[in-house]
């Protein structure tokens, strides 16, 4: 029996040296700053104390900094399922689902971890953050105004901005930049005309977006804007200067797009080529360009490129009206054949194509249907 008692009290003395051990080595990586000797260090202090919550929550840690998003949620996994009321474990695993864009994991985790801890304003500020990536506005603004966080400690304050615009709270908006500390950078000028356009002063709106790239020539939404607004004031030259500018900084498909619409509607068919031309190639299963490159290639009596362009579209996007409507002018202005002008016209309005009478206006979509639309048959298939 002092035999048995004596093997036993040797095991647990022997378990405390392993665990301590394993502490010693956590230690030990919390001291190191490279996060590869981190993880080496931490999975020998796991190996020695696998119990030991704050290994795996360290590890975790160091995967994420490297961005080894599975391996650092299952060492998070692992802390919680050890410390299953500590709000700072699920807190953690939350960031990291922010990280990888998986807001609706990142809101579980990071509701649990108010539950349990109600007065961290992190956790508040951080769901906001997964419901501003899960465009859940309202939920976004009761989180962040939870927080209750100070103007001069607002580490939010320009990412919660679009909830507040996105659900017209523009006072509240204005309130907000008047009293932070960036009140004149290039961010707060552009939340600025942001307002503005959004209750249709758009020279008001200019003016705050050129204050905005005055205090930074590199902000880019401030050129994005800025162009969406001298296009609505008929400014159309100072928005492709605008939107050039913008693609020297971000060469987006979306923005080549746009600037191609601005040039069409000045007729500039061949630049406009050019434009949709470059958004296919940043983007070539986007069926849009390829539906506006038919278009400006019909101006150009291109016929064959433009019907080419647009069955890329339809085969790319079956369900969009405009390339079947924008086909049947190209059967009707290039071969003048009737029969496929009108299946691709019948195929329009299958998929509820509403603007029938933009194909009697010249200036609009009457022009590729000159002719064919005076005959009866044109007007029996629109209003059948």
């Amino acid at each position: 029996m002092r035999k048995y008692l004596l093997f036993w009290v040797c095991l647990m003395v022997a378990g405390t040296g392993w665990a301590q051990r394993g502490t010693d080595l956590l230690n030990q990586a919390k001291r190191e700053t490279d996060p590869q000797i981190q993880i080496k260090l931490l999975t020998q202090a796991i190996k020695k104390a696998p119990a030991l919550a704050d290994a795996y929550h360290y590890r975790a840690d160091a995967y994420r900094n490297l961005g080894r998003y599975k391996q650092a949620l299952t060492d998070y996994s692992k802390t919680i399922e050890l410390r299953p009321r500590d709000p700072f474990r699920y807190y953690a695993r939350g960031l990291a689902y922010l990280d990888i864009k998986q807001p609706t994991q990142a809101v579980a985790d990071l509701s649990k971890a108010i539950a349990l801890k109600p007065s961290y304003k992190k956790f508040y500020v951080a769901r906001s953050r997964a419901y501003l990536q899960l465009e859940k506005y309202e939920q976004a603004i009761a989180d962040y105004e939870k927080a209750r966080l100070t103007p001069q400690k607002d580490e939010m304050l320009f990412e919660i901005m679009p909830a507040y615009v996105h659900t017209f709270r523009y006072e509240k908006v204005q309130r907000l930049l008047t009293a932070s500390p960036q009140a004149d950078s290039a961010q707060a000028h552009y939340w600025r005309g942001r307002i503005a356009a959004g209750r249709n002063r758009l020279d008001e709106a200019v003016s705050s977006y050129s204050k905005a790239i005055n205090r930074d020539e590199s902000f880019a939404p401030a050129y994005r804007y800025r162009a969406n607004a001298f296009k609505e004031i008929g400014e159309l030259e100072a928005s492709i200067e605008d939107y050039t500018i913008l693609l020297s900084l971000q060469p987006d498909p979306l923005f080549y797009n746009r600037r191609g619409l601005i040039r069409e509607e000045l007729k500039q068919f061949e630049q406009a080529k050019e434009d949709y031309t470059k958004a296919i190639e940043l983007n070539p299963k986007w069926s849009i360009p390829y539906n506006n490159r038919g278009f400006v290639n019909m101006h150009l009596k291109h016929w064959a490129a433009a019907k080419k362009d647009l069955e890329t579209a339809i085969a790319l996007d079956g369900t969009s009206t405009t390339p079947y409507v924008n086909l049947a002018g190209v059967y009707w202005l290039w071969k003048k054949d009737r029969k496929n002008a009108y299946a691709n016209l019948d195929k329009a309005l299958r998929l509820h194509f509403k603007d029938v009478e933009s194909l009697y206006k010249e200036e609009q979509k009457g022009w590729m249907f000159k002719g064919l639309n005076q005959t009866a048959q044109f007007r029996a298939l629109l209003y059948k």
